[in-house]
């Protein structure tokens, strides 16, 4: 029955995994393909574009801003002006129209702000938004690495309980199959068949969890790297190979360090922009104009008009003070100020946290790994106890029921050691995450 049944879970396995094209053969395989296919990840380098070509556009507003105009005037019936008799010598009095019925002009303005305090902290505003949105996609990363490493050691736990799980099914089915046959012989009595089917059946449920866990950790690895259910994934990686840390290398500066301080660097910019609005401004301004009059429609060949364009052109400095504005900037810089001092309080708590928070995790993994070789030693003595029980029993020396309640505790134990090398995994990635230059 246990042989029939694992074939057929091998076969699911097998048929799920037979066309696989993406493999995995390492945690930081995994890392690698997220970056460049994971949602999360892609949707915040398209933010840091987004930031990089806001912070060109606001460093445009410090460069001078110089039009060219001209325009074309079509007088269709000109104004008439009633002009004394006698007014002008030679003119005769009367309905007079004055002026062309072609007017053309031509100019250009050039300003240039000498002195604007609110573009140049506008600029420094985009500058650092570009910085926190290059850290926001670190710390997107250090997240989806987490996700991703929870799914993959899942995957590969879930494949350690299987094997342990297998172990036990055999164990068990041989057990249930000898004690069947002494009740059949009258040795045994019918309430030590059925625990030793209690046990079978116990074994081969949790064979057939961790397999489809296993599965079902692969799926969300699947979601996790924007793949389809159809796209073939296989991982090729053991346990052993993956419980290896390169201890003596140091952790990184958390990107949620990183992330606050730009935050507070950002509120500190804009609290001095909205202190920028009570400082007077001051602009450079040049223009040149041109204009010219024709009676037809001829500016540049056969003028009847004028003979020439008529030039004018000025430069000044214009100069802007505020005096008051209903008081609506005195309470935006208030509100600046309150923003920017809580910035600074999260940046202060967040560098605590952190600190705080990479010790917990060296204390932890110290304590899973200690915790681990203990319950994995009590596992492999719990399973020799039941060894030696068995023997003892063939032997005549020890009852069934010490050899049932033997096998018993080898599957408590055996799921004790499996809750810690999960615990172990857990902090494993942690440590393997703060190693992280991101």
């Amino acid at each position: 029955m246990f042989k029939r049944l694992t074939s057929i879970i091998v076969l699911l396995a097998s048929v799920a995994t037979s066309d696989a094209q993406t493999v995995f053969r390492s945690l930081e395989d995994a890392w690698k393909y997220a970056d460049a296919h994971n949602i999360t990840i892609l949707t915040a380098k398209y933010e840091t574009e987004k930031a990089r070509y806001a912070r060109l556009a606001s460093y445009s507003a410090l460069l001078p801003q110089v039009n060219a105009t001209g325009s074309y005037t079509d007088n269709i019936q000109l104004p008439v002006t009633i002009v004394p008799a006698g007014l002008f010598p030679g003119v005769p009095g009367g309905a007079i129209s004055f002026g062309q019925q072609f007017a053309y002009a031509a100019g250009v303005n050039a300003q240039l702000n000498i002195l604007n305090l609110q573009n140049l902290y506008n600029a420094r505003i985009a500058r650092e938004t570009e910085e926190l949105d290059k850290v926001s996609l670190a710390n997107n990363k250090k997240t989806v690495y987490q996700q991703i490493a929870t799914q993959f050691y899942s995957y590969l736990l879930m494949q350690e309980a299987y094997r342990l799980a297998g172990q036990s099914a055999t164990t068990a089915d041989s057990v249930f199959e000898s004690i069947s046959n002494k009740f059949r012989e009258g040795t045994v009595n019918e309430g030590n068949v059925d625990v030793a089917k209690l046990n079978y059946e116990r074994a081969q449920q949790n064979q057939i969890t961790s397999q489809y866990q296993m599965l079902t950790a692969r799926n969300n690895l699947k979601a996790l790297l924007n793949m389809s259910v159809k796209d073939s994934l296989e991982i090729i990686s053991t346990l052993t190979d993956n419980l290896q840390l390169e201890s003596t290398t140091p952790f990184q500066q958390d990107p949620a360090i990183r992330l606050a301080d730009y935050q507070q660097k950002i509120s500190l910019s804009q609290y001095r922009a909205a202190n920028g609005a009570f400082a007077p401004s001051l602009n450079l301004l040049y223009n040149y104009a041109a204009q010219r009059y024709d009676k037809k429609f001829e500016p540049f060949d056969g003028a009847t008009g004028s003979a020439g364009w008529y030039p004018a052109q000025y430069w000044a400095l214009q100069a802007n003070i505020p005096l008051f504005s209903s008081g609506g900037r005195f309470f935006q810089s208030k509100k600046s100020k309150i923003n920017y001092q809580e910035s600074v309080a999260q940046y202060e708590n967040a560098r605590k946290q952190s600190e705080i928070n990479d010790e917990n995790i060296r204390l932890n993994y110290e304590k899973a790994v200690a915790v681990l070789v203990k319950t994995k030693d009590v596992m492999n003595l719990s399973f020799d106890n039941y060894k030696h029980i068995s023997y003892r029993y063939e032997g005549g020396i020890e009852s069934i029921e010490s050899r049932l309640n033997a096998f018993k505790d080898y599957i408590d134990y055996q799921n004790q050691y499996l809750n810690s090398l999960s615990d172990m995994l857990v902090q494993l990635y942690q440590i393997k995450i703060r190693q992280q230059s991101f």
